[in-house]
């Protein structure tokens, strides 16, 4: 039963914890934070990351601090005219057998964490790594302060702007700017309800999203904490700049940006309580080596290998998925000779799955943000004529994108990666 580390406590590291204890492992996660430090915004959880939660027991923990959005509704980003509404529960339950769930991040963690401590993992807090060592049969990650930890597996789960990915790849691989920015700003949910104009056309619980140039907007609420999240990516008007990591930003730089847009939208805005922002980061390019070629007991899970655009919201769900795919590819009888032509299945596989819901979030990204235009027109109307069809201009209501995404079996396809492996 191979001993595992894992460089990273975010959702993939904690997620990996949970599916590899639950298959008997020893996990021992290193964290380079003093501890859970709650930062981020809500993030929307879809039902292929909601079946891996109630095959894990957990759901109804996770739903516990979750909100269950009634529909979601595409408006155009100069009159706020609807152009489409798609309804999400009960029919997503009923349809994939699993809710669509907004949590905010914070609580998520909070669940996980909890969840991998129960699967028998050990998490170390204030541990950056530093460098690693292969042996003949173990890997020795060194951190600050000089500690040590030796694990017959490495997982690396430590983010976009991963350490572990330039050591794997044996040269710096840093995350570089799209020249986007990400706005999140929170407000006081009773400040919408107490607005006439508000409260008429945005009914909670509700995700609405606008749809314009270059830039998008997405609201929704988050009942446990009390909140309303609105989410706006849009060209930074100041060129070169990077800001790594939320940084208090000012309304008023954000409404000259979004000027001439939805005046229903503008007055959100308005009534925002804590508005943060940061440059949206992508990888040089697409990178396939997930596994290091010394020792090949390396890999890499999450943003650290597959970070993508937040436009089909499945960059966390895709997280939850490798942490679950492990979890299967290793079950309790693994041997330290199982590591190697196991993790190159996990790559395979894995890659064929996210490297195409990446490319299918920046597909539906250029759709969502097209200028005015002939283009811009046809999409409208095709929205507005409501037909779902393959490739439908809302991805939350496209039939075969929805089933591709939502049907995926990470169990089976781990399975069948292990019998490849076997074969091997």
């Amino acid at each position: 039963m191979p001993s595992v580390l894992i460089v990273g406590a975010g959702i993939a590291g904690l997620s990996a914890a949970i599916g590899l204890g639950r298959s008997g492992h020893r996990v021992t996660i290193v964290e380079a934070a003093k501890g859970l430090i709650p930062v981020g915004a809500g993030i929307q959880m879809r039902p292929n990351a909601t079946k891996v939660f109630r095959d894990w027991g957990i759901l109804e923990a996770v739903k516990a601090y979750a909100t269950v959005p009634q529909e979601v509704c595409l408006r155009a980003y100069r009159d706020g005219s609807v152009l489409h509404r798609h309804r999400f529960s009960p029919d997503t339950q009923e349809k994939f057998g699993s809710p669509h769930l907004q949590i905010h991040r914070c609580q998520l963690i909070e669940v996980l964490y909890k969840t991998a401590l129960e699967a028998g993992a050990v998490v170390r807090f204030g541990c950056l790594m530093q460098r690693v060592e292969h042996g003949p049969t173990k890997t020795t990650v060194f951190v600050a302060g000089g500690e040590s930890f030796q694990a017959d597996m490495v997982v690396a789960g430590d983010g976009e702007r991963s350490v572990l990915r330039s050591l794997i790849l044996g040269k710096p691989n840093a995350p570089v700017p799209t020249g986007t920015l990400l706005y999140r700003l929170n407000l006081d949910p009773q400040m919408v309800l107490d607005n006439p104009d508000l409260s008429k056309e945005l009914k909670l619980p509700i995700m609405c999203s606008w749809l314009g140039p270059n830039a998008h907007a997405v609201m929704y609420n988050l009942d446990y904490n009390d909140m309303v999240t609105v989410a706006i990516t849009c060209p930074d008007p100041e060129k070169d700049r990077v800001q790594l990591g939320p940084r208090e930003a000012s309304v008023d730089e954000l409404k000259t940006i979004m000027a001439g847009w939805d005046p229903m939208l503008l007055r959100l805005l308005d009534v925002a309580t804590d508005v943060r922002f940061w440059t949206l980061l992508q990888l040089p390019e697409e990178n396939r080596v997930w596994t290091d070629n010394e020792s090949g007991t390396m890999i890499l899970i999450g943003d650290a290998a597959h970070s993508m655009t937040p436009y089909i919201a499945q960059g966390a769900s895709q997280s939850i998925e490798d942490g679950a795919f492990l979890g299967h590819l290793f079950p309790r009888d693994s041997t330290f000779e199982d590591i190697k032509p196991r993790l190159k299945q996990f790559c395979d596989r894995r890659q064929k799955r996210t490297l195409s819901v990446r490319a299918k979030a920046r597909e539906v990204g250029a759709v969502l943000q097209l200028a005015d235009g002939a283009e811009q027109k046809a999409r409208d109307k095709r929205i507005r004529q409501g037909e779902l069809s393959d490739n439908f201009p809302n991805p939350f209501a496209d039939p075969h994108l929805q089933s591709w995404l939502y049907t995926y079996d990470v169990k089976r396809d781990a399975e069948e990666a292990t019998t490849a492996a076997r074969k091997a």
